[in-house]
């Protein structure tokens, strides 16, 4: 071996290895390997990158022979995809915010009507006819996560977001983002129409003092293997992630009260709806432990949301600490000061306090 051969070998033996990045075709000739893939400590994909690759291809369009585009085919390959999306889902606890954070409306939406429908929910049936109390405890708990994501899509929907200018090798995708740009509008356009009958069915679940329960990777096995005793009243209903009535009803009432936060902005008397959910909001979080279940309350957010509110409601407490960021608006928007002295010291508000 050369010399120069020798100082290559050495050099390319001192690089620490990387492994190969998991292909999505591989957790199809491989059933097991999804949830060792999870449970590794750093997963590249990560799990949501995984769910956007797993719909991504089991929504493609077919092409016939005519080479005519055709809707997707339903076919086994495409239902394994979409039932793999759902347990990574379930792996991240059906968690809003982190969906939220890493899915497009397009894919969440998609993943959630896939919930729908292998959780049994009765097709072609508005959610706000359906009686909760009597479904299936997985299959209530599918709505009341669609409905939860509908109205705090509309809430997130209606925060401004920075535009980006595209670069040179951004403008040919300009159609695509175009493309998707249109159908989240489209989206949003319905979700908006069916937010009345979104929030009924919130409001009706605050009702239901039974515990629920939603599919983990465990139950979603079980769907796969015998989809016709995997929701129903059997053992398999309560076999998944346990969801108390507390927990859920503190995680509805935060929802809540952000859609009717927004609404306020046009008919201020909705400001005591929201006043009242985040009320009832905080007094369930000082009980509860949410390291131990489902969870996509966000606290911070909560307490901004709590302190506007009882300001544009007359209701704020007058010896509120003016030291926190939170006591310094409700002191601002009570005394109708939006400016600042040119011989007082500002302070600078994250203006996401109440996103």
């Amino acid at each position: 071996m050369s010399a120069e051969a020798a100082d290559r070998e050495a050099v390319s033996g001192s690089r620490p290895c990387t492994p190969p990045q998991t292909s999505w075709f591989e957790f199809l000739l491989d059933p097991s390997l999804l949830e060792q893939h999870l449970q590794s400590p750093h997963p590249d994909p990560s799990p949501v990158q995984l769910i956007i690759q797993f719909l991504e291809q089991a929504s493609k369009p077919s092409v016939n022979e005519q080479n005519q585009v055709q809707p997707p085919v339903d076919n086994r390959r495409n239902r394994t995809l979409k039932l793999m999306a759902l347990k990574v889902a379930a792996h991240l606890r059906w968690d809003l915010n982190m969906l939220e954070k890493g899915l497009t409306i397009p894919v969440l939406n998609m993943l959630l009507n896939e919930l729908l429908c292998v959780s049994h929910v009765p097709p072609g049936v508005k959610h706000v006819d359906l009686d909760l109390s009597t479904l299936p405890p997985t299959t209530a708990m599918a709505v009341l996560i669609y409905n939860r994501w509908a109205i705090r899509t509309i809430v997130l929907s209606s925060f401004p977001e920075k535009q980006t200018k595209p670069g040179p090798h951004q403008l040919n995708m300009m159609n695509l983002v175009q493309q998707e740009k249109e159908l989240m509008e489209n989206i949003l356009s319905v979700l908006r129409e069916q937010a009345t009958d979104s929030i009924m069915v919130l409001e009706r679940a605050l009702n239901i003092k039974k515990d629920f329960y939603i599919h983990t990777l465990r139950t979603l096995d079980l769907l796969a293997a015998d989809p016709s005793t995997a929701n129903g009243e059997t053992e398999s209903s309560t076999a998944g992630l346990h969801i108390s009535a507390d927990h859920l009803h503190c995680q509805v009432h935060y929802d809540l009260g952000g859609i009717y936060f927004q609404q306020g902005c046009s008919e201020t008397s909705v400001y005591e709806k929201a006043r009242e959910h985040f009320r009832m909001a905080r007094e369930l979080l000082t009980k509860l432990d949410f390291s131990a279940s489902l969870c996509c309350l966000d606290e911070q957010r909560l307490a901004g949301y709590w302190s506007a509110c009882r300001t544009l409601t007359g209701t704020s407490d007058p010896n509120e600490s003016q030291h926190t960021p939170y006591g310094q608006i409700s002191c601002f928007m009570r005394n109708h000061d939006y400016g600042v002295s040119k011989n007082s010291q500002s302070t600078v508000l994250p203006l996401n306090m109440l996103r």
